[in-house]
């Protein structure tokens, strides 16, 4: 078949062409994105609740929605968190669960539960995440006058945001830090008092001014006509002239005699601020299939246009992803030119001239290439994780073209014409070089199988190696010797001496084999003390779930812990930028409740989030400094958190779980813990251990209102008008909302004038009698502290405690269970050193079923029992080099570095495949020891230029900067160290054992 082939060039290299051309529509025509587009495994129902406390929001809504939700298909487990007017219950799913079809599912499961919620409840908002979801970039919209904020929300949600939805490629714009309009409603109490009013007949004269008449239609004659009210109430104007009935129905008097009504500003409960400016920001989501460096031109194209139509705003574009994107596809990309051209130049120090390595410099783009179509085959898109595959394959790509060149070689030094040369060259290796390929496969294949999202994450990359493994086997076995039949058709009669680099070290090789050879037992007894070598560095090494990657920016969170509104809260961020302005380049803040409809997190009036982008990470660290002893000393009630602003990537695999966590549950009262039990809880563990108190342990100060139920009887007083006077003055109470073509204006009554105590004296109420009496004379005001938070989960409400530094995870738990046990409360454990534990082990039993794989495939090459376990007791050996390596560079096991010595496992079996197969077919003509020293001696070059190739194509990777060098490092030092150590392992110590295992037998 291939002397057929080799002989039709011409129709051979037409057919190349074809496909090279559909390479290049594939590639034209995959999307370009900084993550896979993966759905992760996890929902979140937000829900909001004015004036709703922890205790209402956890009893009457999260509760029964927990409950609710547990039949979800594929639900794993269920949290919550209860705050002040606001909810979230997460849900996270088994990986493989069908996210789109869950979705719906909740959405019908809320749909069903509307009607036992509060009837005033806001329907619960759903949210599905995706990698796509991710803001690429954040608009910050600036007016240059402070005052006009109310037009420029207009402006945005109206103009700027419907302009950029309309970009293609854009799938979702959300936004931050609007106001809008309401009308106020603020009583003149002395006037109702008079006319002994009260505030609930203003109400039913508004509210029945909003009445509708719904779809009500009368027949006249042949035609039906559909009644509509003809003037609609919507302006203070309007309202002010509505007639107010007097008691005993002794005339009416006009609203605006009794109220001043104004359209204004809404009560503020966030602010979005750039630097020290109030702003809008405007978030840009892409569409899955789009490419990001095509998109984020258009969106800068319509953010000067935007500076030029609206000259009275500033716009800045912050926390641009394609950055980081360009930065990683950069620096990838320049690994794999320059790991190609380190590779192409190896060539050279091996082969004398220059046509060989010519043929590897055509062979190599042209598979990358083709690669690019099996990415748009199974839909693939180019991203850090697709490419840094495509940078691991780029060695392994190189390989099999050299065996090919190498062994053609050596059959025309046989006196072999060329043409036969390619032909039984080529042939000699195909099964060799398949088998190698198959165990390449069987160790990359099952990482797609690895749960989570990590395996969900990583199947690009397998994908990506296994694409240019596959593609790679084609070229080799076609097109290599294809080109080297048309570059030497015409010198037949010359063969290309070895290089003198290669005849020095071949001749050194020959010497210390020799010495080798000479002591066997001990030279096998050295090489064998690297396993126990692994054994001692895999228990000293440091465990982490994901790399550490560089950090230049940082994201604050503070909670004040004191009951201040969102203008004090702007004002203490305002002062706490001012002081540090010589610190601080480039700031955002989110200042209470966000607005954003994809936010996975629920705010409080009194938290705000800082965000700082610094140059390097050493200013980065400089500056946090500063403002850890800066917010500590001038505000120590304050809750301060400093972390790495989440990338990306980041926020994909952000679980918010601590390492260890402990929740604790009093299982009798099913309730929270009094506050006497937690303190005493906090102080015992606090003496034992290390810890930090859950957001369930978190209180504040709350003013608490008692009824004197006998006196609101005895007065003829009903105690659901006291509690709607309460709503009055101090909830924003809403008497109705005016509607006009999609736009709501609240009408809302304005709060009692004055401090908590003041309007407390002044607020009224009326018996059935109408006599009016001061509600202070029925209610008895204390103020306590209480939890600000209560958490729960599928087994009900719990309060927890986190350990993030602990030396065994057993004698931890076995001091928390104890202390529970004295308490009479109940304790579980969760958090990330169990998933952690859970990768790893699902890591083992991967690696484990592809050395079975592997095993399978090389007992049906050798046809031996015994030979395929020579191969795979090298493994060992190569992973001790990998060990070696990451701890002289001060690395960790991780993630990456387990798929790095995933790596080492599929690469290190080709040069003992090589030798064990050249081996058995020069054993046929030669004897055992002849045969052994004549293989290795013909394998000399295809083995160390492999092991060359390989370790410089992936060594630019740990010198490139960027997100994904920085993941993608662990995986090329352990890479590396295998290698090298597995090079010397394949020279010496293959033959070695061969000879132990072959001298007293015949396979």
């Amino acid at each position: 078949m291939l002397r057929f082939l080799l002989q039709r060039p011409i129709a051979v290299t037409m057919s190349l062409i074809a496909l090279l051309a559909l390479s290049v529509l594939a590639y034209i025509r995959l999307p370009v994105s900084l993550l896979p587009s993966i759905d992760v495994p996890e929902i979140i129902i937000a829900i909001r609740y004015p004036n709703g406390s922890p205790e209402e929001i956890e009893q009457n809504i999260l509760k029964p929605i927990r409950e609710n939700i547990l039949t979800l298909n594929g639900l794993k487990a269920t949290e919550s968190i209860a705050q002040n007017e606001t909810g979230r219950v997460t849900l996270r799913f088994e990986f493989g669960t069908s996210m789109n079809l869950a979705y719906i599912e909740a959405n019908e499961k809320i749909d069903r539960l509307i009607s036992i919620l509060p009837r005033n409840l806001e329907r619960p908002i759903v949210i599905k995440s995706n990698t796509s979801d991710l803001p690429m970039v954040r608009v910050q919209v600036v007016p240059k006058v402070d005052n006009d904020m109310l037009r420029i929300s207009e402006l945005s949600v109206k103009v700027l945001k419907r302009r950029l939805e309309q970009l293609d490629g854009v799938g979702l714009v959300d936004i931050n830090g609007t106001e809008k309009n309401i009308i106020r409603i603020s009583p003149d109490y002395a006037t109702l008092r008079s006319l002994k009013l009260t505030d609930s007949d203003i109400a039913k004269t508004i509210e029945n001014a909003n009445l509708e008449l719904g779809s009500i239609s009368v027949k006249d004659g042949n035609y039906r006509y559909f009644l509509k009210l003809a003037a609609k109430i919507n302006s203070p104007k309007e309202i002010e002239e509505l007639p107010v009935i007097l008691p005993e129905g002794s005339g009416s008097i006009r609203l605006r005699q009794l109220a001043t009504i104004n359209y204004e500003p809404e009560k503020h409960l966030g602010f979005h601020l750039f630097g020290t400016r109030q702003a809008l920001v405007i978030t840009v989501h892409k569409q899955a299939q789009a490419k990001l460096p095509e998109l984020i031109p258009k969106i800068y194209t319509v953010i000067e246009q935007f500076k030029t139509d609206y000259p009275q705003l500033d716009f800045y574009l912050t926390q641009d992803q394609s950055l980081l994107l360009t930065l990683s596809i950069q620096n990838l990309s320049q690994s794999l030119v320059w790991g190609g051209l380190f590779a192409f130049g190896i060539l050279f120090l091996f082969m004398r001239g220059w046509r060989e390595p010519l043929i590897m410099g055509i062979v190599l783009p042209l598979s990358l290439l083709l690669a690019f179509s099996l990415f748009y085959l199974f839909n693939i898109s180019l991203n850090i994780i697709s490419l840094s595959g495509l940078a691991l394959g780029l060695g392994m790509l190189v390989d099999n073209s050299i065996v090919v060149i190498d062994n053609i070689m050596l059959k025309r030094k046989e006196g072999k014409t060329v043409l036969d040369s390619c032909v039984e060259g080529t042939q000699e290796v195909i099964v060799p070089l398949f088998s190698s390929a198959l165990t390449n496969l069987a160790v990359f294949v099952p990482l797609i199988f690895m749960s989570g999202i990590t395996g969900a994450l990583f199947f690009d990359q397998a994908i990506s190696v296994a694409s240019i493994l596959s593609v790679s086997v084609l070229c080799t076995f076609i097109l290599v010797p294809l080109l080297y039949l048309l570059f030497f058709k015409n010198k037949e009669s010359q063969v290309q001496d070895d290089s003198r680099f290669f005849i020095a070290m071949k001749a050194a090789y020959s010497r210390s084999f020799l010495l080798m050879w000479r002591n066997k037992k001990v030279s096998l007894l050295l090489m064998t003390m690297f396993i126990p070598l692994a054994a001692i560095l895999l228990w000293m090494l440091p465990r982490e779930g994901f790399p550490e990657i560089e950090r230049t920016e940082t994201l604050i969170a503070i909670d004040w812990n004191e009951p201040i509104d969102a203008i004090e809260n702007r004002k203490r961020i305002t002062d706490i930028l001012n002081v540090n302005a010589s610190v601080i380049h480039i700031s955002e803040c989110e200042v209470g409740y966000q607005q954003f409809l994809l936010s996975r997190q629920t705010y409080s009036v009194q938290h705000a989030q800082l965000y700082f982008a610094f140059k390097s990470q050493a200013e980065k660290e400089k500056v946090d400094l500063v403002l850890e002893k800066y917010l500590l000393s001038k505000f120590p009630l304050a809750t301060v958190e400093f972390t790495a602003a989440p990338n990306a990537f980041e926020q994909l695999f952000a679980t918010g779980q601590p390492q260890l966590e402990a929740r604790f549950r009093d299982v009798r009262s099913k309730r929270v813990l009094t506050l006497a039990q937690s303190d005493s809880l906090v102080n015992v563990l606090n003496k034992n251990l290390t810890t930090r108190s859950g957001k369930g342990f978190e209180t504040e100060t709350m003013a608490f209102i008692h009824f004197n139920f006998n006196n609101i009887k005895t007065y003829g007083l009903n105690y659901q008008d006291i509690i709607n006077q309460l709503k009055i003055a101090f909830g924003d109470h809403v008497i109705t909302n005016f509607k006009d073509f999609g736009e709501v204006t609240p009408v809302v009554f304005d709060r009692q004038p004055g401090d908590f105590d003041a309007a407390i004296k002044a607020i009224e109420v009326t018996s059935k009698e109408g006599v009016r009496y001061a509600i202070k004379d029925f209610v008895t005001i204390e103020y306590r502290e209480n939890y600000k938070n209560i958490t729960a989960d599928a087994s009900g409400i719990y309060q927890s405690v986190s350990v993030d530094d602990f030396d065994d995870v057993h004698t931890v738990e076995a001091t928390v269970t104890e202390i529970a046990k004295k308490l009479a409360l109940t304790v579980d454990y969760t958090g990330q050193w169990f998933e952690t534990r859970d990768n790893f082990e699902k890591l083992t039993v991967i690696m484990i079923i592809s050395l079975l794989l592997m095993y399978f495939i090389l007992t049906a090459e050798f046809e031996s029992l015994k030979q395929p376990l020579l191969v795979m007791i090298t493994f060992p050996i190569g992973f001790a080099g990998s060990l070696i390596l990451l701890w002289l560079t001060g690395g960790s096991l991780n993630i990456m570095s387990g798929i790095g010595f995933v790596v080492v496992l599929g690469i290190l079996d080709n040069d003992a495949i090589l030798k064990i197969d050249r081996i058995n077919r020069l054993r046929e003509t030669l004897p055992l020891e002849q045969a052994i020293k004549q293989a290795s001696l013909d394998r000399l070059k295809p083995i160390v230029m492999n092991t060359c190739t390989n370790v410089l194509a992936i060594t630019p990777i740990i010198f490139s900067s960027g997100i994904g060098a920085d993941l993608q490092r662990p995986v090329a030092i352990t890479t590396i160290g295998g290698l090298i150590v597995g090079t010397f392992t394949a020279l010496y110590f293959v033959p070695l054992v061969y000879w132990f295992i072959s001298k007293n037998s015949i396979e």
